[in-house]
């Protein structure tokens, strides 16, 4: 695995950790609206299936050189989006696709 690489793995990381921070922690004032209730739950379900996927890359990154199976990291990221199809979890290969090609972008939500 090149330094690049490694790097945009990490980039991919801090750039979960943020929408996971925001999907766990409702902005908005309480509400009783039980539709407001059923996003906030659906977003911890997401928040905690994104974790559960990226649990081993955070344990991985702390170490130089990184090592992952690549093509299994990316086999369960295409499970988890079809597990949560419409939540725009597609868009972490598209993170670290643009930090390979020099066009970071640090939150896309």
């Amino acid at each position: 695995m090149s330094d690049e690489q490694e790097k945009a793995y990490r980039h991919l990381l801090y750039v979960a950790m943020l929408q996971i921070r925001n999907r766990c922690q409702s902005r908005d004032n309480f509400s009783r609206n039980p539709l407001r209730w059923f996003r906030q739950y659906r977003d911890s379900r997401v928040a905690g299936a994104v974790a559960d996927w990226l649990h081993n890359l955070a344990q991985f990154a702390t170490h130089s050189p990184l090592s992952i199976d690549e093509d299994t990291f990316w086999k369960e990221h295409t499970g988890l989006c079809k597990r949560f199809p419409g939540e725009g979890l597609e868009q972490y290969r598209e993170v670290f696709d643009k930090y390979l090609r020099g066009e970071v972008q640090i939150c896309i939500w």
